[in-house]
């Protein structure tokens, strides 16, 4: 069944994107692929059972997906609009993982609170933008990173890694983003906040014990009273905005290197910021924790492929006006075409 006849004509936006992804993907194999990991959050295995498709085959095939550029493929849907860049890190802990204390492949242990237990992980910066015309967010960018002291092991093991810290990258993808999209504001935690990353528009928090310069002294931004503050912060003009009691959570330095934007713009700004904490959910409960590889770059090309995932279903969530989660919409998905269609066909090129 052709793209066309699976929807009308109110989701001409859905079509467009999976135009777009077959594009970009160009082989059948992977639009199959895409196409069972859209109703199947299981491992790849399961995946590739869905789609029809060669295990081995597949797994080959990831190494094209790991190219994709989440960036292009999301630039036609916002087009020249303004919107807000977040980023963030997370955990990505990977069960089946078979690792060494810290590997060649990016694997580390971490202690899991909830299991009680060291579980193997990967460490993730990730990127998301909000439309600020339509309050549409999609994710941009997936990338593995690791960690200093993690190199200083792997280094002394004797293991050539290459190694770029997380603002390293964050300034990297800030400026190709920047050229690429109308980026207004961009937001991330205080972790990121160095004289580096204090650049046009960043709108983020200072930690407690952070110091900013007045009038020539240097006061620690706690001694403020609630209220917006001219100051510097590391030599960079800032607007520092103190909030007693932030929503039950004590009191927030919230600052932006933008001196216009009013403080509830900042505070606004800030609470988008979440977008990504919420795509990070999306993108685990949609199998990113399904599946392990031995090669960095198997590993990268399934992450994105969960990731041309969420952001179909965030498509679809849009132009339906549904409040339903991604499992939802996927759970729906599933039911729809499997019983009605063969969903195997579900995304066969023209």
């Amino acid at each position: 069944m052709k793209i066309t006849s699976l929807f009308n004509r109110r989701f001409a936006r859905v079509r467009k994107y999976l135009e777009k992804v077959k594009k970009t993907l160009g082989s059948k194999s992977l639009v199959k692929l895409l196409g069972a990991s859209l109703i199947e959050d299981g491992s790849m295995r399961t995946k590739c059972t869905t789609a029809g498709i060669d295990y081995e085959y597949a797994l080959r095939k990831l190494e094209e997906v790991a190219k994709v550029d989440l960036i292009e493929v999301v630039k036609e849907l916002v087009g020249e609009h303004k919107v807000q860049l977040s980023i963030d890190d997370t955990l990505n802990e990977k069960y089946y993982a078979e690792a060494a204390w810290v590997s060649a492949h990016m694997t580390q242990f971490f202690y899991s609170r909830k299991d009680k237990t060291y579980i193997p992980a990967h460490q993730i910066l990730v990127a998301t933008i909000r439309d600020l015309e339509t309050n549409e967010v999609y994710l941009i960018h997936l990338e593995i990173y690791l960690p200093q002291k993690v190199v200083n092991i792997l280094k002394q093991e004797g293991k050539p890694v290459q190694f770029r810290t997380k603002i390293e990258i964050a300034i990297e993808l800030i400026e190709k983003v920047r050229r690429r999209l109308n980026v207004s504001s961009i937001a991330f935690d205080s972790w990121y906040v160095n004289r580096r990353t204090l650049l046009p528009g960043v709108v983020s928090e200072l930690k407690a014990s952070a110091r900013v310069t007045e009038g020539g002294r240097s006061v620690p931004v706690a001694e403020f009273p609630e209220g917006e503050f001219s100051v510097t912060y590391l030599g960079v003009p800032i607007k520092l905005i103190v909030v007693n009691n932030y929503k039950g959570c004590g009191r927030r330095y919230f600052f932006t290197t933008d001196l216009t934007m009013t403080s509830e713009e900042v505070i606004t700004t800030w609470e988008n910021r979440w977008d990504v904490e919420t795509v990070i959910r999306d993108l685990k409960v949609l199998g990113l924790r399904s599946s392990s590889f031995k090669s960095v770059v198997k590993i990268l090309g399934y992450m994105k492929l969960v990731g041309l995932v969420v952001n179909f279903l965030h498509i679809l969530k849009y132009e339906l006006g549904s409040h339903l989660g991604v499992k939802a919409l996927s759970r729906y998905l599933k039911n729809v075409y499997g019983y009605f269609l063969d969903y195997k066909k579900l995304f066969r090129l023209r």
